[in-house]
């Protein structure tokens, strides 16, 4: 009976939260010492080189890793065992896709959409939630995606399902064939306002934006109180902002500096600025010519 075949963790020689540069570090080190070409002789060299470069192949795969981790783990080798799997994520879209139900029974025309929690700060205008029409096929049938912003996620529970709503009269527009926005969807037009409003949600305009801003009154509130509470029990994770810095653009336009010595060059601007250059014919240093 063969000895049971040790999982990719221990066959790399790395704990189970080991980064992908740990693992790639390891991987090197160990396909160097087993490569069939350095164990001339070793039957047994091609089948270990094997199996490292399929651990390799997939722990330093994101999908790949999660998938392997679910369906091998817990590990317990290495420094540290892999936690259980965290089901804070799973148990939020659920209660968002419940939310969603409800809201459909209350508005029979809404129709079913994919939910997904994904970035609302990765653009240049943030967004707590989107309607995108038709991004899905469920059972060959097109069904629009509802974003939910996971920054928004560290907002009350109520203000998400503010959120929810909002995106419901989207849907409720798409439903009806109505043109309720325009701008590539952020302005909001009065018949926006109307559905809105028909959902339950207090509508007021933006000066840029149109009727975009809407909050949860409450006397909706009230209707939802089911929803609110499953909402605060699951909202217990939410994402960091993203960070689109922009490092400075360097002047490369080059002006010419000259020496005390005579010696004459073209730099850029701000390499002068940033620190003197010195002249290696006499020591000195070149400055901006001025005439």
């Amino acid at each position: 009976m063969k000895p049971p075949r040790p999982d990719y963790y221990t066959m790399l020689g790395v704990a189970p939260d080991a980064t992908t540069a740990d693992i790639k570090k390891a991987y090197r080190r160990l396909a160097r010492q087993h490569h069939p070409d350095r164990n001339h002789g070793d039957p047994e060299a091609a089948a270990r080189f094997r199996d490292i470069t399929d651990a390799y192949d997939t722990l330093t795969d994101p999908a790949r890793r999660q998938a392997y981790d679910r369906a091998h783990g817990p590990f317990t080798s290495g420094k540290l065992a892999t936690p259980a799997p965290d089901p804070a994520a799973s148990r939020l879209l659920q209660v968002l896709e419940d939310t969603w139900t409800a809201i459909r029974r209350r508005h029979g025309q809404i129709p079913p959409v994919v939910l997904i929690i994904a970035s609302g700060t990765d653009s240049k205008h943030p967004r707590w939630g989107h309607h995108a029409p038709g991004r899905w096929y469920v059972n060959n049938t097109r069904h629009a995606e509802v974003m939910i912003s996971g920054e928004g996620l560290r907002r009350d529970p109520r203000d998400v399902l503010g959120t929810l709503l909002h995106e419901a009269a989207h849907a409720l527009a798409a439903a009806r064939d109505i043109k309720d926005t325009s701008r590539q969807g952020r302005y909001h037009n009065k018949k926006y306002a109307q559905l809105a409003e028909e959902l339950g949600l207090d509508v007021a305009e933006d000066p840029s934006f149109g009727w975009t801003i809407t909050t949860v009154p409450d006397t909706t509130a009230a209707g939802y109180a089911a929803q609110l509470a499953a909402l605060k029990d699951a909202m217990n994770l939410w994402r960091h902002d993203e960070h689109q810095e922009r490092a400075a653009r360097r002047n490369s336009n080059l002006i010419a500096a000259v020496c005390s010595c005579g010696r004459s060059i073209r730099a850029a601007a701000s390499t002068l600025n940033e620190a003197p250059i010195t002249c290696e014919a006499c020591g000195g240093h070149f400055a901006p010519k001025t005439a």
